[in-house]
């Protein structure tokens, strides 16, 4: 007697290939949104980190020229200009937010120029940068854009040629980096000391 056996096809139903397809489109969503998510904060980080550097190759750049430089000047005048090369000496005991002395480099005339660091609003009237500044070569922001100048300060104290006092400079710079396109603020202080590193005349 034969028996005749039915063998019914093994597959999957249009329901079950849909909710498959749909749970894995939803896994690859989340996992391309996460990896977005990831490169978008590398970038920001990495837009921060280099304006913070900055910061901080401006801070350097002021105590270098500083310790090379002599005849320290320091007042509180918001509306400064480097008008003259005339040396002239000043302490601030109180804080300035102007330093003015001079360069550590000799012209062909064995003469030197006097060299300004301040703090300057910008053309947008509302925030501020770190100028440098030179009659040779005239103005220039140290730091990006990014970068707001709150607050920067020079304590001065034994400018004067005859007082015995080796001329030393305290800086105190505070502000914030803004990276505009992701809405992201990260505040910084610096503050360092730099001393006149040729003795007085």
């Amino acid at each position: 007697m034969r028996i005749n056996k039915t063998q019914k096809n093994v597959g999957f139903t249009l329901v079950e290939l849909m909710v498959a397809t749909t749970l894995f489109t939803i896994i690859m969503l989340m996992g391309v949104g996460s990896l977005v998510i990831s490169s978008n904060s590398a970038k920001s980080a990495q837009k921060l980190r280099i304006s913070v550097d900055n910061v901080n190759f401006a801070m350097e750049s002021i105590a270098r020229d500083l310790r090379m430089g002599t005849n320290y000047y320091c007042n509180t005048d918001d509306l400064y200009s480097l008008t003259s090369d005339i040396p002239r000496t000043n302490d601030c005991n109180n804080g300035g937010n102007v330093i003015e002395f001079n360069s550590p480099v000799v012209q062909s005339t064995g003469e030197t120029h006097r060299i300004a660091y301040f703090k300057s609003k910008r053309p947008d009237g509302t925030s501020y940068t770190l100028k440098r500044c030179e009659i040779a070569t005239g103005c220039a922001d140290i730091v990006s854009n990014d970068v707001n100048i709150n607050e920067l300060k020079f304590y001065v104290k034994g400018s004067a040629i005859d007082d015995k006092i080796q001329p030393m400079a305290q800086i105190l710079i505070k502000g914030t980096v803004t990276i505009k396109n992701k809405n992201l603020v990260k505040s910084f202080s610096l503050q360092t000391m730099a001393s006149q590193r040729s003795a007085e005349k």
